[in-house]
């Protein structure tokens, strides 16, 4: 159950077996709106409401309410918008969620990868959630620097010049960011499944495949982490003194191969992650090349904050390395499919054929873009983001957009609002649409 020193934060949420069994139900919420000045009381009359919340029911609203914000005004939005049909097809006021009917398909966790790190990530739901400090516990004595995991992901920031930078560069380092992430999205994701919200699919992009294999089910939580230091340390180790660099390039994929053909350079297309963008790997003079052919074309391309050139030959040795560490980890059956950064398609139930497909995904191209419209094609319509950042979410809208779907993240403003605050956001997205969410872990 969430802590009680985060209570700023309350869900209120209602349901029934019709809109206006659910329109009563809110009605009778208006008493509650003149206790927001109480803390406690409040905070009963939040729960009652939440007890009786049924994701099953036809109608199901629900808000997500600051204690630095007046309730009635939020309260009278939210039976405006109930009182008037014609507002239904579109999007609820801020803070509001609506949905009716059945599930609108499938729900899939999705997890990012290496550059959605950043500095405080999930500080207040290890906060909020004091159990989940059991990851940062199990990571250390696998992590073995010479500061814990904990103090590259919490520093504490001076006044000095350029620190904030500086701190921010030791995290980006690959043999820190990518367990840094991983610990964070696990965390995320056991938070998740205190609320009963468990996915039917999963996938991850680069990094955040290993993630995907932890929630599927397809390796355990130990297996994951140690797969996490050791996939990050051996991409670290790998590279020479160039470590090669990373490009975004704004266009579709098909159109960047071209730009690489025409250019010479010798770079590949690591990532393809959506119609309107893909990522360059390769060596740092030859990514500086392609830099410069982009500003020609007046093309759009930005450095990633990544610490060398993923899914290239320079990674290699490392893929070599790690194909070593997962031939001693257990493979497991697994319970949900599990997509492929490689193939765009669920991981095989052979364990062999699994450990080999995991063992070259570090040398090979990301085909994010065709991961998300074959999960599409097999029925999810649901995407949650399970990680810091909100990358993903943008990639899922340009990819499926003018398609039935929802896309969001659990970090959905990076931090900015508040882990606790975007926590109950997602929550409440998730019970509006349907799916199973036990509120009373609130």
């Amino acid at each position: 159950m969430i802590d009680a020193g985060t209570r700023q934060i309350e869900i209120f949420a209602v349901s029934g077996e019709s809109r206006d069994a659910a329109k009563a139900r809110l009605d009778k919420m208006a008493p509650a709106a003149s206790l927001s000045g109480d803390q406690m009381k409040f905070a009963v009359q939040a729960k009652r409401f939440r007890d009786a919340f049924n994701p099953g029911d036809f109608s199901r609203l629900l808000m997500v309410v600051s204690r630095d914000e007046p309730f009635e005004p939020l309260l009278h939005q939210a039976l405006a918008f109930l009182n008037d049909p014609e507002k239904l097809d579109f999007k609820p006021p801020a803070g509001i969620f609506y949905g009716e009917g059945d599930v609108p398909g499938k729900i899939a966790f999705l997890f990012p990868g290496q550059g959605s790190q950043y500095i405080g990530m999930g500080r207040d739901l290890v906060d909020a959630f004091p159990r989940t400090a059991a990851v940062f516990d199990a990571i250390e004595p696998m992590f073995k620097q010479e500061q814990s995991l904990r103090h590259f992901i919490y520093p504490e920031l001076t006044a000095e010049p350029g620190e904030k930078s500086r701190l921010e560069g030791l995290l980006r380092q690959t043999d820190v960011a990518q367990p840094a992430i991983g610990a964070l999205s696990l965390i995320m994701m056991n938070i998740l499944s205190t609320f009963q919200v468990f996915p039917q699919a999963a996938a991850g992009h680069s990094f955040g495949e290993l993630t995907a294999l932890c929630a599927g089910r397809r390796i355990d939580e130990t297996d994951f982490l140690s797969l996490s230091v050791w996939r990050g340390r051996l991409m670290a180790d790998a590279c020479g003194a160039d470590k090669g660099q990373m490009l975004a390039v704004k266009a579709h994929p098909d159109a960047i191969e071209q730009l690489v053909k025409e250019s010479g350079a010798d770079v590949v297309v690591a990532n393809k992650n959506s119609p309107e963008q893909g990522v360059l790997s390769g060596s740092s003079p030859e990514i500086e090349k392609m830099l410069g052919v982009c500003k020609q074309q007046r093309i759009r391309a930005m450095l990633l904050p990544v610490y060398a050139a993923f899914h290239s030959r320079m990674v290699s040795d490392a893929a070599e390395g790690f194909h070593r560490k997962i031939d001693a980890v257990e493979v497991l059956p697994g319970t949900i499919p599990v997509y492929s950064n490689k193939t765009a398609l669920p991981y095989p139930a052979d364990e062999q054929e699994t450990r080999r497909l995991l063992g070259v995904h570090l040398v090979s191209p990301v085909r994010f873009m065709d991961q998300i419209n074959n999960m599409h094609a097999d029925g999810v319509r649901f995407f949650v983001e399970v990680g810091p950042k909100n990358v993903l979410t943008g990639l899922v809208n340009a990819i499926l957009k003018g398609r039935p779907f929802k896309a969001f993240s659990i970090d959905a403003s990076s931090g900015k609002q508040g882990g606790v605050h975007d926590l109950a956001g997602a929550l409440c997205c998730i019970g509006a649409a349907g799916y199973p969410v036990d509120l009373r872990a609130w």
